[in-house]
């Protein structure tokens, strides 16, 4: 059984980041070997000492300021140490965004496998009604599943943490520049975009009619990655892609995808202390999900 020690110092993932801090502003690949999200129940999280339990009805702990300060400047380069892609095949062909949750959620020792997030937090709607701001929008589990945006990632990573009776929550940033991408990442936070499969430059065109009445535009190359770094010597960013693993793609190319593909941006934001903790009893989760399964469409559209 793998052991992860999460002390202070290691869940302090805004630290655990390596900039370069020769400032300068700019407007403006190599592989390593991905690494699987551990299953589900077969990680033991240990820590040096008891995190107090978030107090319910508190604030979240952390705030976040989304918005890059007027005059800071960027350095030319910033990693953050330690990020490994879950690669969403074979079980997710389609389940990029999910995974990209995964894999993020994994950085911060929420020890949830990309399968069991997706088939209980993943509001999903078959029939073509609802909008892909409100559900994944298919099956991730086929070959033919189309997607879904910013909210529906946000709240199945709200749901999973209320869940768990955790103090930590997500931010949706949809509409910040790259440079403003690059920002969180100075800050220690990846940050979850939107993009193409093999950096294709394509366009959203019509599909059908939804059962709400609205139109359906897709990009049938619409794809979900988190980034973790950025270096603009080399004119690449650091990015953990669900289909490719671990990878630097060239940075003004990747602007201009993230800009077309609507600047969808979301980080997980919490008290470090709290980070990887489970604080609901397997009673509490049963109840939970009795009353509040998010993938129950009453329950995401009645509330």
């Amino acid at each position: 059984m793998k052991r992860l020690l999460l002390s202070a110092a290691v869940v302090m993932a805004f630290s655990a980041v390596s900039c370069g801090r020769t400032v300068r502003r700019a407007d403006v690949s190599g592989f390593v070997p991905p690494v699987e999200a551990l299953p589900f129940e077969s990680v033991e999280v240990v820590t040096e000492a008891p995190a107090e339990p978030p107090t319910e009805g508190n604030p979240p702990a952390v705030e976040v300021n989304p918005e890059m300060p007027d005059g800071y400047e960027l350095g030319d380069t910033c990693v953050i140490d330690g990020f490994k892609t879950v690669l969403q095949n074979p079980e997710l062909p389609t389940g990029c965004e999910i995974t990209s949750l995964t894999q993020t959620m994994n950085f911060y020792g929420f020890d949830i496998d990309k399968v069991t997030l997706c088939d209980t937090f993943l509001p999903t709607d078959f029939d073509g009604y609802y909008t892909m701001d409100q559900v994944y929008l298919g099956d991730p589990r086929s070959t033919n599943g189309f997607g879904c945006n910013a909210p529906v990632i946000k709240r199945a990573a709200d749901d999973y943490f209320d869940y768990l009776g955790s103090d930590w929550y997500a931010l949706d940033l949809t509409g910040i520049s790259l440079n403003e991408v690059f920002y969180q990442i100075e800050q220690g936070y990846p940050v979850i975009v939107w993009s193409t499969i093999g950096q294709r430059e394509t366009h959203a065109t019509f599909q059908f009619t939804l059962g709400c009445g609205e139109d359906f535009y897709f990009n049938g190359y619409q794809h979900c990655l988190t980034i973790y770094g950025f270096d603009y010597n080399e004119g690449v960013v650091h990015v953990a892609d669900p289909m490719e693993g671990n990878v630097k793609y060239d940075m003004a190319r990747f602007e201009r995808i993230y800009d077309e593909m609507g600047k969808q941006a979301v980080i997980l934001c919490g008290n470090p202390e709290s980070a990887g903790e489970d604080y609901s009893t397997d009673k509490e989760k049963k109840e939970w999900l009795k009353t509040n399964k998010p993938t129950d469409k009453e329950f995401l559209f009645g509330r």
